[in-house]
């Protein structure tokens, strides 16, 4: 019904209006269109009856009226595409296109909205007589960056219009941060340099943009340059700070080695504890609790509950009574654990924790904070978890080689949703060590099954950490990235070499040396530039080849 209404309309005036440059073809092309698409989209009886209504009107109608009337039909067809009618809005401009004198923004209008629906081959038809018409050129730079940036997508493209605009119009910051932006979509952490050049642009244009501040802080950050970094994150700081502002500089002042002002800051982190705990028993981390029972309850994954278990014995002088709620998987490891357990309610989360009895609760990640901890004092960075020798050797006897050749344990990702700053890495970058004669290697990969000749999958052999525990003390070296496995290692005390891209995760603030300072069985070896791994690989043959020499 409405598209042979539409046919109808479309055949009554079917030639453009002379000086608008619009090609019989083209038009015939715009109505085809429109009528294909109006059995799938509809069009509102409101455009309809415009339509309808003004068709008949002659050219030789008082020009007075037909202005006012065409710069009505045009801002309704401006205000259905904002509200994401934009066959409607087309259907609009096809009746300007035969009986209104059209400017260059018109046929913007047109190409933006025939872009939106999919047909990029009329868009390109509007956008070069556009481009054709449109004589101010820092609007037709801007213009096209931002269609491009915004609505074809083709970032290259939006870059290229974009740096033309700031050839002719320097003054404006938002299109510097754009194109810090666009850099960052495009290419990554690759162009950190030209990130920092165009919102240093930005900064100096307009010093409070906290796009800018935050661009060039975390830019900074990854480019090595603390100091830069901590300039811009103090700036960030007195220009309306938000608590993910004073979250982002914790993290920050942590990888520096300042955990005492780093975990005042990590305070402000948004934590799931807020709602899964009731928050009238919150604990401030100042009042005094020690006549109250606290409890503490895990955050974020596995890693982090390895790394900081170390802190809750530690609580113990602090309060009544320690809680602590770990992840089940973990439960029967850190149970069994003496320094862990000792005087302390090891809980597992798959319990009902609305029946535990507690006064106050924390999140883990507080405990340095509380603790007042520094670099210099991390407690038990030597070993603090335990199992029996009994278990190992019976997971041995069961799982393992039985030769006399050296085992080493090897992971190479951890949960791969969060491979922030590229830590994680494919099994085909350890193949140069599994060459190796006098080494029988074992993959810790929980969710991996290689196909690797010589390597050996214990990952379904893991029903929980305990089990992974039993295979780590059976090995001789560990070789790991940032996961899991790097800390349940260190956490137990075991020869590590844990692998670190240039940019790393917060925590890790000593990468050089023979431990990362949480740990002193694990050294770490890192990449000199982002992403190039082959000389750690050829490191680590040197190092298993002198493990070799002197242990056999």
């Amino acid at each position: 019904m409405q598209k042979e209404l539409l046919k109808d309309l479309f055949l009554k005036d079917s030639t453009p209006l002379a000086g608008n440059d619009i090609p019989q073809e083209l038009l015939n092309s715009f109505d085809n269109f429109i009528l294909e698409k109006v059995p799938q989209l509809g069009v509102v009886p409101e455009v309809l009856n415009v339509y309808q209504k003004f068709q008949p009107m002659k050219q030789d109608a008082p020009d007075e009226m037909k202005n006012k009337l065409f710069m009505t039909i045009k801002t309704f067809a401006l205000d259905v595409a904002r509200n994401e009618k934009v066959l409607d809005s087309l259907v609009l401009f096809r009746f300007l296109l035969v009986k209104a004198p059209l400017v260059a923004q018109d046929y913007f209008s047109i190409a933006e909205e025939l872009q939106i629906l999919g047909n990029s081959d009329l868009s390109k038809c509007f956008l070069d007589i556009y481009i054709k018409k449109e004589q101010n050129k820092p609007l037709l730079f801007l213009t096209l960056g931002n269609f491009n940036n915004f609505v074809k997508l083709d970032l290259k493209k939006a870059i290229q219009y974009y740096e033309k605009y700031i050839e002719i119009d320097e003054t404006k910051p938002v299109v510097y941060t754009i194109l810090a932006n666009l850099y960052s979509r495009l290419y990554g952490d690759e162009s950190l340099k030209e990130q920092i050049l165009y919102y240093e642009k930005a900064y100096s244009l307009k010093p409070t943009d906290r796009l800018s501040l935050h661009g060039l802080a975390f830019n900074y950050e990854k480019l090595g340059n603390k100091d830069k970094a901590n300039i811009y994150y103090q700036k960030l700081l007195e220009n309306n700070p938000t608590d993910t502002d004073f979250y982002n500089y914790g993290l920050f002042l942590i990888s520096c080695g300042d955990f005492i002002q780093g975990h005042k800051y990590l305070k402000h982190r948004k934590s799931a504890l807020n709602t899964l705990l009731p928050i009238e028993k919150k604990w401030d981390l100042e009042t005094d609790i020690s006549q109250k029972k606290l409890l503490v309850h895990f955050e974020e994954g596995f890693g982090d509950t390895f790394m900081y278990c170390r802190f809750v014995p530690l609580l113990k002088k602090y309060a009544q009574k320690i809680i602590f709620v770990v992840q089940d998987k973990l439960f029967d490891l850190l149970k069994n654990s003496t320094i862990i357990s000792e005087g302390i309610d090891i809980i597992s989360d798959s319990e009902d924790l609305n029946s535990l009895d507690y006064d106050y609760w924390m999140g883990i990640l507080d405990c340095p904070y509380v603790l007042k901890t520094t670099t210099e004092n991390i407690p038990y960075p030597d070993k603090y978890l335990n199992i029996s020798k009994c278990l190992v050797n019976n997971y041995a006897k069961n799982y393992l080689k039985n030769d006399d050749k050296i085992k080493v344990g090897f992971a190479y990702h951890g949960d791969m949703s969060a491979n922030y700053f590229g830590r994680d890495l494919t099994i085909d970058k350890f193949k140069t060590l599994f060459a190796l004669s006098g080494f029988d290697f074992y993959s810790f990969q929980y969710d991996e099954d290689e196909n690797f000749e010589g390597v050996v999958s214990l990952g379904k052999t893991f029903d929980n950490f305990t089990d992974t525990a039993m295979a780590l003390e059976n090995m001789d070296l560990i070789i790991t990235t940032d996961n899991v496995i790097l800390n349940l290692a260190g956490a137990l005390g075991i020869k590590t070499y844990a692998l670190f891209n240039k940019q790393t995760n917060y925590r890790w603030y000593k990468l050089a040396g023979e431990n990362v300072g949480w740990y002193n069985s694990c050294t770490p070896i890192q990449v000199e530039n982002q992403g190039e791994w082959q000389p750690v690989f050829a490191k680590l043959v040197e190092i298993l080849e002198k493990y070799k020499k002197e242990n056999r």
